[in-house]
């Protein structure tokens, strides 16, 4: 079977990215800032539609990838506070960072420098600041009450979302729906093609993918949000000041060296780990968001007239 069908599914991902606010900093920024919550329950809206296009996968096709579950200690709190950092010094998490790049930011570029750099330590041993990941047994949806109604709570929320955009005429909504359904798709069935296993894979020497599918996704994906922003007349290219750039290469550093606790991204936390309901993805991700907001918080509290990093 051919396995092009991801390039197209990236660019859509990439152009539905561009036309809504994806960004976990920014959402919970906005939390913090303004007490709205819409952007962090949009988030909600695009696990929920991956969730369920999972599920499909599994159900009718029977050959989906779906996340392994990892024990939940000391370890993944502080690797997912780590990853919370870090987005927070480089002004976006990587969903947040690919969004940026569409509109011209070119020194985000420098946030998967620094992911590229955090696994290469990793990778030679010079920085290992955790042990091994303990894999736990899957148990599947027939087996477990917990994720039939969690599974449930997902079918309501996709729901709830085309009624939203059918009824209330809604159009984000609909983007929405676009970014976690393409991005399940991809995941579901060829995981590989993250950046960091990308980035991993160049490190390790194991040179291009198989008809360099994988990599023509990854350009499609940049190639759809810059499409998208440059629609709305968004793309303005500028390389950024140096004070960005080091923020960028830190905060991409933090969030690699993050996730060597907790496999994958905030990428892969929101559109396969979650969705392909893990405990710990969830407990992850809410970790990441607490430390982003209480930051933020102090920086409103203590620091009255200094802007949040969002």
């Amino acid at each position: 079977m051919s396995v092009f069908y991801v390039i197209p599914l990236a660019f859509i991902l990439g152009f539905s990215l561009g036309r809504v606010a994806t960004c976990t900093v920014a959402a919970t920024g906005r939390w913090v800032e303004e007490g709205q919550t819409d952007w962090l329950f949009g988030l909600l809206i695009i696990a929920s539609w991956a969730a369920m296009v999972l599920f499909a996968l599994v159900e009718f096709t029977g050959r989906a990838h779906i996340p392994l579950d990892i024990a939940i200690n000391v370890q993944l709190f502080f690797g997912a506070a780590l990853m919370g950092i870090g987005a927070l010094i480089n002004r976006g998490c990587f969903v947040g960072t690919v969004g940026y790049i569409g509109t011209g930011k070119f020194s985000y570029m420098l946030s998967f420098v620094g992911l590229a750099f955090a696994l290469w330590l990793a990778r030679g041993d010079v920085l290992d600041p955790f042990g091994p990941v303990k894999f736990l047994p899957r148990t599947s949806v027939d087996e477990s009450i917990a994720k039939q109604i969690v599974l449930v709570f997902f079918a309501m929320l996709c729901l709830f979302s085309l009624w939203l955009m059918i009824a209330k005429r809604q159009p984000a909504y609909l983007a929405l729906a676009a970014v976690g359904v393409s991005a399940a798709v991809i995941y579901g069935t060829r995981p590989e093609w993250a950046y960091a296993a990308q980035l991993n894979s160049f490190i390790q020497g194991q040179g291009l993918s198989v008809g360099g599918t994988i990599e023509g996704a990854v350009a499609a994906l940049f190639a759809g949000a810059i499409f998208s922003s440059w629609l709305k007349d968004r793309f303005k290219p500028t390389l950024g000041s140096w004070k960005l750039a080091i923020a960028n290469f830190a905060g991409g550093f933090l969030m690699g060296i993050g996730a060597s606790a907790v496999p994958g991204g905030n990428d892969v936390l929101l559109m396969w780990t979650i969705p392909g309901l893990t405990l710990y993805g969830a407990v992850a991700y809410l970790v990441m968001i607490g430390t982003i907001a209480v930051i933020m918080f102090g920086f409103k509290k203590f620091s009255p007239q200094a802007s949040a990093l969002t």
